[in-house]
């Protein structure tokens, strides 16, 4: 698949997270952080399924780091603005909502970024080899 391809389909995918997790937004965020959390999940992992990667255990421990944080820094947020009459829950639906979205494009960049370095390097391997083998000694 093309890169823009499967940006195009982890954009899709992490669209679709976002209405579920805006609506979770709705719900008190002491309900729904277990399933915010499991959606934000899904979203790292759809990104990585669309442009097939494994993650080794340290990005796997980084992306936990990440998403827990994101998780605490998410509900002291959504704690604040339910202070606001009537429009607390929506607003607390937007920034959940933002919040899936942001992680989602995240993951979207550093896999796209990845997968580049990772042809450059590859490409640059090539070259070198080709590089040596019809270089010419003009000295």
């Amino acid at each position: 698949m093309s890169p823009m391809g499967r940006r195009e389909d982890s954009r899709k995918k992490v669209n679709q997270s976002v209405v579920i997790g805006a609506g979770l937004g709705l719900l008190p965020f002491r309900f729904a952080a277990p399933a915010v959390a499991a959606v934000g999940i899904k979203v790292l992992r759809d990104v990585q399924d669309a442009y097939g990667v494994q993650n080794s255990p340290v990005e796997q421990a980084a992306a936990a780091a990440v998403l827990g944080a994101g998780e605490f820094a998410l509900g002291q947020a959504t704690r604040a603005v339910r202070l606001l009459p009537w429009m607390g829950s929506l607003a607390s639906a937007v920034i959940t909502g933002a919040a899936l979205k942001a992680l989602g494009e995240g993951a979207i960049a550093y896999y796209q970024y990845a997968s580049r370095s990772g042809d450059a390097e590859s490409r640059s391997a090539t070259a070198t080899e080709t590089e040596t083998a019809t270089r010419v000694d003009f000295s």
